[in-house]
């Protein structure tokens, strides 16, 4: 009996101890930037694989590109195939305006020093945990560094964790979309689940829209825990494993994205601006002291998806334009319906303090 009870005491010991130490990471404070970017996402880097021109090499690099940069998430292991990588997706590492590296690991900071050969104009976002050499190393090349500890804003829309863990310190990325947030995970040694946590941490009012990358061999519990985080589609890849990967694609079927090296993931920013209606018709009813409106708008098919992809903020941006375009009346009890076969969404409202006749009402828009 005892010598069975020894390993036990000694797992629930290391069990407690890993419990504290994730229980003492210092408290988030909620970020409430309201950035919404459109970006693109591309595999450069990796041992799965989905273009076959492209060659695979256990590691993890993810190029971020957005509308005024490009960012650099992790290196790879070998500088020679991720720049042979780059070439082959026609990306000039001149291109490249900022680098964030995951963890000390080589499988994602080996291929940094080639790269800075090529590109030493960058910044480099490490964990302050990293060792001075590396630090040396940056400036070397001409490069600056950034040490990342807390939860920090890298560029417009793109946001690092922190540096998580206890024994392996590791930062993730956290791009703010119009569909949600995109979590970038390098190998997750922190454990996958308590990134997507931190994200949520971080933007409480921010659905999770994509989890990608390396998701360190997780329990197959983890795809009931993203459930019920609500994460909406994963991307797993590098150092997750075949069966958990397989057991998210049996979970999450067409929210399940095949990611490798070549593969390429665009996120549209949503311009809800630049929707237009082709057509208004306008129909009122008087009962007593309240005047029944109803409103109903066509749009075109590429406009209608757009509102069908942000349907709660146009819901909520037309009921308000709508409220603040009348005067000397009240709208109450506005909703808005969408009619997906007509492409056409409509407005009702019940108006009161409007003087009506027979054939007029007395409904004043700015």
């Amino acid at each position: 009996m005892k010598k069975v009870a020894m390993p036990i005491i000694i797992l629930v010991m290391i069990g407690a101890f890993l419990a504290i130490s994730w229980a003492k990471q210092p408290k988030v404070k909620t970020l409430v930037e309201k950035e919404k970017v459109g970006v693109t996402l591309i595999s450069v880097y990796d041992n799965y694989q989905v273009n076959p021109e492209l060659k695979t090499d256990w590691g993890f690099a993810c190029l971020v590109k957005l509308e005024k940069e490009n960012i650099l998430f992790d290196t790879g292991g070998n500088s020679s195939i991720l720049l042979f990588n780059l070439e082959k997706m026609k990306v000039d590492p001149d291109q490249i305006d900022k680098i964030v590296i995951s963890h000390i690991h080589g499988d994602h900071v080996g291929g940094l020093k080639g790269f800075l050969k090529e590109n030493g104009d960058v910044t480099v976002y490490i964990p302050v945990s990293f060792p001075d050499s590396i630090r040396k190393e940056i400036e070397s090349y001409g490069a600056r560094y950034k040490d990342i500890k807390e939860p920090e804003r890298i560029s417009e829309g793109i946001f690092s964790t922190g540096e998580l863990g206890t024994w392996i310190k590791e930062q993730s990325l956290i791009i703010t979309t119009q569909k949600g947030l995109v979590v970038i995970t390098g190998c997750a040694h922190p454990g996958v689940v308590n990134i997507v946590k931190r994200a949520k941490e971080m933007f409480p009012e921010e659905k999770v829209y994509l989890v990608l990358g390396g998701f360190h061999r997780p329990p197959m519990a983890v795809v009931k825990q993203f459930r019920e985080l609500g994460v909406k589609k994963v991307a797993p890849s590098h150092c997750t494993g075949d069966p958990v990967r397989e057991a998210f694609r049996e979970e999450y079927k067409e929210d399940f994205i095949e990611y490798g090296v070549g593969k390429i993931i665009k996120i549209k920013e949503a311009k809800l601006g630049k929707v237009k209606e082709k057509k208004r018709v306008i129909k009122t009813k008087a009962k007593g002291e309240i005047i029944k409106y109803e409103e109903e708008s066509f749009y075109s098919e590429d406009d209608f998806a757009l509102i069908l992809e942000n349907e709660d903020e146009f819901k909520s941006q037309l009921i308000e334009k709508f409220k603040k375009e009348i005067i000397g009346v009240q709208a109450l009890n506005c909703k808005v319906d969408l009619g997906q076969s007509k492409k056409s969404v409509i407005l009702k409202c019940e108006i009161r303090g409007a003087k009506y006749g027979t054939n007029s009402y007395d409904m004043h828009f700015l």
